[in-house]
């Protein structure tokens, strides 16, 4: 009995794992739970044999939270559908949260808060993961890469109005 009953919940808790998925966020939403938002250069990342990677960053613009210079985030996955990750070198837009008494920042919604970004036609644009959901009349581009046609890139200027517009209708209730 107690072999049979063992093995269900093992069944389960597997089961459980090959269909975990990230669920969708509204902007909005992604803004909301975030406790800083800011654009920023990753400068470094630690690379343990064993244990959890962070990311050092300095801070160029902060959209929402404390003004500071640098940031310290998780660099690692938590879960199998996490993605979170940083490379040395590149400029990101982070939508961080502060878990408890973490020693840094974690990247928002399983990683998706981390939109890399780049420059098409003289203009910065940020990628994104479809798991973010953006109002429907907001313009993108294809992503930088063609193979994956379901990863777009939003304009940086148009995303910091929207989260400015999220950012405003919340201290005005």
């Amino acid at each position: 009995m107690r072999t049979t009953l063992l093995t269900v919940l093992f069944a389960c808790v597997s089961a459980t794992q090959l269909f975990a998925k990230v669920a969708s966020i509204s902007l909005d939403e992604l803004v909301q739970r975030s406790d800083m938002i800011i654009l920023a250069k990753v400068e470094a990342v630690t690379r343990p044999l064993i244990g959890k990677r962070y990311a050092k960053a300095k801070v160029t613009d902060v959209w929402k939270g404390a003004q500071i210079d640098r940031v310290e985030f998780l660099a690692s996955p938590t879960w199998t559908c996490d993605i979170s990750a940083a490379k040395k070198g590149e400029t990101v837009l982070l939508f961080l949260t502060k878990g408890g008494t973490s020693r840094s920042y974690a990247i928002a919604h399983s990683g998706r808060g981390r939109l890399p970004l780049r420059t098409v036609a003289s203009k910065s644009y940020a990628t994104f993961w479809p798991e973010i959901r953006f109002p429907i009349d907001t313009p993108s581009i294809d992503g930088p890469e063609p193979k994956w046609n379901f990863i777009r890139s939003v304009d940086v200027e148009t995303l910091r109005d929207l989260v400015k517009k999220v950012l405003q209708k919340k201290n005005s209730e």
